[in-house]
C-alpha cells in the first residue's frame, strides 16, 4: 500500500484540520464518561480518546525487560533499537499514505477505514489483504502480549513476590496459572468497549510506568554514584514520560479512576497475599491457644469453686 500510495499522495491533506466547532470522534465510546476533562478539544479533536489512541499504540515498551536475563545484552538492546523504528514506521508510513493518497473524510475514519483507504488506492485485492493481515497481526500482538505478561507473573512468584503458585511450570516450561490469570482478565475485559479498554489499559500502564521511573531515579539518580551530569541527563529523559503519564491520567473518566484504585487494592492484597496469610494464621493460632487458655482457667476456676463449695459445707456440718 506505501509504495503503491506514494504517488496519489497530496501532502496537504496532511494538514487539514476539522473546524473549530466540530469535534472528531476517534472511538467516541469512551466520551460518554464523565471526567475532569470529558470533552477538551484541540484544534476541533477531542483530546481524550486522541491521546490515549496515541499512548496506546506505544506502550508496553517495558515489557522487553522480561526476556532480558534471556539473551545478551548487546543483543536486547539492539532489538530494541530495531523495535522502535519497525514499529514506528510500521504506524506512520500506513496513516500518511491512507490520509494523503485518499479523500476520506475525518468524520469517516473508523474501525476498518485503513482497508477502505487500501481498496481507494489500488482495488479490492490490497483491501482484503489489510483485512487479512490484521487480523494475523493481532493474533500475533496477542500471543506476544500474554506471553510477556506470564513471564512477568511466573517471574514475580519465582521472587516469592507473589503466591507460588503461578511459579508452576508445564511439561514444555510454559506458566500454566499465570496463563489462566492472563485469560481470566481479559475475559472480565471483553463485554467493554474498545474505547474504555483502551482508557484502562493505558491508566494501569501509567501506574505500572511510573513506578519504574520512580525506581529509576531512586536507583540511578538518588543512590547512584554517577556523576552530577549524568544524573541531571537521567532526570531529563524521565520527566517528559512522567508528564504524559500525569496528562493520561487526567483525562481518564471517573469510572477508570474506580477502576484504578480497584486494581491497586487489588494488586496490594495480591502481592501480600503470602504474608497476609501467614499473619492470618497465625493470628488464627493465636486465637485457638487464648481460647484454650481461656477454657482451663474456666475449668481450673470451676474446680475451685467447687472445692471452696465442698468445705463450707463440712464447715457447715
Amino acid at each position: 500500500m506505501v509504495f503503491i500510495g506514494i504517488p496519489q499522495v497530496e501532502p496537504e491533506r496532511w494538514l487539514q484540520t476539522p473546524p473549530v466547532n466540530n469535534i472528531e470522534f476517534f472511538d467516541d465510546d469512551s466520551l460518554n464518561d464523565k471526567g475532569w476533562f470529558p470533552v477538551s478539544t484541540l484544534g476541533g479533536i477531542a483530546v481524550s480518546p486522541f491521546v490515549n489512541n496515541l499512548y496506546w499504540n506505544f506502550n508496553n515498551f517495558d515489557q522487553a525487560s522480561h526476556y532480558s536475563t534471556s539473551v545478551p545484552k548487546k543483543t536486547l538492546a539492539r532489538g530494541m533499537l530495531i523495535s522502535v523504528a519497525l514499529v514506528s514506521t510500521a504506524y506512520l508510513l500506513p496513516i500518511l499514505i491512507a490520509t494523503g493518497g485518499t479523500d476520506i473524510s475525518q468524520d469517516d475514519w473508523r474501525a476498518g477505514s485503513l482497508a477502505i483507504a487500501a481498496t481507494k488506492i489500488a482495488g479490492r485485492w490490497l483491501g482484503n489483504w489489510i483485512v487479512l493481515s490484521s487480523g494475523i497481526s493481532l493474533l500475533g500482538s496477542f500471543f506476544a502480549e500474554i506471553s510477556a505478561d506470564t513471564m512477568q507473573v511466573m517471574g514475580m512468584a519465582d521472587r516469592a513476590q507473589i503466591p507460588s503458585i503461578f511459579s508452576h511450570r508445564s511439561p514444555h516450561e510454559t506458566p500454566t496459572y499465570a496463563i489462566l490469570l492472563s485469560m481470566v482478565v481479559i475475559m472480565c475485559l471483553l463485554p467493554l468497549d474498545f474505547g474504555l479498554i483502551v482508557e484502562l489499559a493505558n491508566f494501569s500502564y501509567c501506574l505500572s510506568i511510573t513506578f519504574e521511573f520512580v525506581a529509576f531515579a531512586k536507583i540511578r539518580i538518588f543512590n547512584g554514584d554517577n556523576s552530577l551530569i549524568r544524573k541531571a541527563f537521567y532526570f531529563v529523559i524521565i520527566t517528559f514520560p512522567m508528564l504524559f503519564n500525569v496528562l493520561v491520567i487526567a483525562l481518564a473518566s471517573y469510572a477508570t479512576y474506580i477502576y484504578g484504585a480497584v486494581m491497586v487494592v487489588f494488586g496490594f492484597l495480591f502481592v501480600n497475599a503470602h504474608s497476609i496469610g501467614t499473619n492470618c494464621r497465625r493470628l488464627a493460632r493465636r486465637s485457638k491457644n487464648r481460647k484454650s487458655e481461656v477454657i482451663e482457667e474456666t475449668k481450673d476456676f470451676a474446680n475451685e469453686s467447687h472445692v471452696d463449695s465442698s468445705e463450707n459445707r463440712e464447715f457447715i456440718l
